[in-house]
């Protein structure tokens, strides 16, 4: 394995000292899976002490000398080295309450979570892999070190970095590690909420997210409630063609999992959340009248419970609340959306629409195809340079305060400027619109 240079001459450095030093755990597995690591970590058997008096040259920060790691700073990387260690107890379920350093790699491997991430490497020994990681990394089985309900009972947030790893890379669960992590699911009563965001977030943006949603919902349903009733959900209606929770878990699917895709994606999770709970039997056909307004509020909710950004929670809503509304696809109704959303709530809306009737009956499809194109309508008008907004208008509230309006009126005639311009009943002129403007002070 061609790790870099730096990596490399860190190794090669903490051995010409005399201490052992290898590459560990997710940088040795990504290498192994042909992937391009996002960072590196070292394990050494040199104590912290050690470890920066033989790095007393360069810039180190001690950012959990208690558990043994230290950072070393160059100027174009932060590379944390960390000091083999044994783990005592984890009264709280997240974190060891004390550590033992030592001087033995294989103990260090052994209480690690997963076989896949206890893998060590360097160029003196090649790969060590103590507990068939790569075996299970070449066969797509997630498998926990030693005993997986000990693994799960010290660290519960590894059940979720379980769900997230597999929706990443399409691993299976072997038997005992599913059946601990299903028995155990609970525990993550205990993590904070913030953690748990963070591995739900990744774990939506995975390539499997699918199966994982459709095979671990009661994992899942321990911070998301709400999403069991959706579970075998009959939807009753010519539109639908799968229950509730399959649908919700193919529509994530149908959005790319890229990095502006990611709040798309955790909207589709939430967008028919509420669908049970809003459920009619009208003329032998279910109705869900009000669940879009409802599983918008729901996301809220729980968003603000995983301790979300506002920011977050706010464009999250919005797509849940309008992802089944039909929009006018005319010049006029998409300037009128352009001033109420901007385009990338547009973009975000038609990628949401979308994704959404994928997963229902063929003919819907056909039907909604003018949701589809209203964001290339959107990009048009801005390409054409079309006014849509109070910052194109060719006045401003400083004119309008010269003409003699005050306080609210500003703003009100301003917005109805706006909205004769982009109904094309006045040119976006200054002398037009003042002279509409003046007109109206007169009167």
């Amino acid at each position: 394995m061609q790790f870099p240079e730096n990596v490399n001459q860190i190794i090669t450095t903490l051995e010409t000292a005399g201490f052992e030093a290898y590459a560990v755990g997710g940088c040795v597995r990504d290498m192994l899976a042909g992937a391009e690591p996002p960072d590196y970590d070292i394990a050494t058997s040199a104590v912290p002490d050690e470890i920066k008096q033989v790095f007393s040259d360069c810039k180190t920060i001690d950012i959990g000398a208690k558990h043994g790691t230290i950072a070393l700073i160059t100027d174009t990387s932060k590379i944390e080295i960390t000091t083999f260690r044994t783990d005592g107890d984890y009264s709280d379920s997240r974190r060891p309450d004390s550590v033992t350093f030592t001087r033995d790699l294989k103990s260090d491997l052994a209480r690690r979570d997963f076989t896949v991430n206890a893998m060590a490497y360097s160029d003196k020994t090649g790969l060590i892999d103590l507990f068939g990681g790569e075996s299970d990394l070449g066969r797509g089985i997630l498998r926990c070190v030693g005993e997986p309900e000990k693994r799960f009972t010290e660290d519960a947030l590894r059940i979720m970095r379980g769900l997230r790893f597999m929706a990443e890379r399409g691993f299976s669960c072997e038997p005992k590690t599913g059946t601990a992590l299903l028995k155990l699911k609970d525990r993550l009563n205990l993590i904070a909420p913030e953690r748990i965001r963070a591995e739900f977030d990744r774990m939506l943006m995975g390539r499997y997210t699918e199966s994982i949603i459709l095979q671990y919902y009661d994992v899942l349903g321990v911070f998301v409630p709400e999403i069991l009733a959706c579970v075998n959900f009959n939807q009753r209606n010519n539109y639908h063609i799968y229950d509730v929770l399959t649908h919700t878990a193919k529509t994530i699917a149908a959005i790319p999992p890229l990095p502006e895709n990611r709040l798309p994606r955790i909207a589709m999770f939430f967008h028919d959340i509420a669908k049970p709970e809003c459920y009619r039997l009208v003329n032998n056909s279910g109705s869900f009248k009000g669940h879009a307004e409802r599983s918008a509020e729901i996301a809220r909710r729980v968003m603000r419970r995983l301790r979300y950004d506002n920011a977050a929670i706010d464009r999250v809503k919005l797509l849940v609340k309008h992802h089944d509304e039909e929009f006018s696809s005319d010049d006029v109704s998409v300037k009128k959306l352009l001033c109420k959303f901007g385009l990338e709530t547009i973009e975000q809306l038609c990628t949401v629409k979308k994704a959404d009737d994928s997963a229902k009956a063929d003919f819907v499809k056909t039907q909604r195809q003018s949701q589809y194109i209203l964001a290339d309508k959107a990009r048009a008008i801005i390409a054409r340079g079309d006014c849509y907004s109070l910052a194109q208008l060719a006045i401003n509230g400083a004119d309008l305060l010269e003409a003699g309006y005050k306080g609210a009126q500003i703003g009100e005639k301003l917005r109805e400027l706006l909205l004769l311009v982009i109904e094309g009943k006045l040119e976006n002129d200054k002398t037009v619109l003042m002279q509409n403007a003046e007109c109206r002070m007169q009167k």
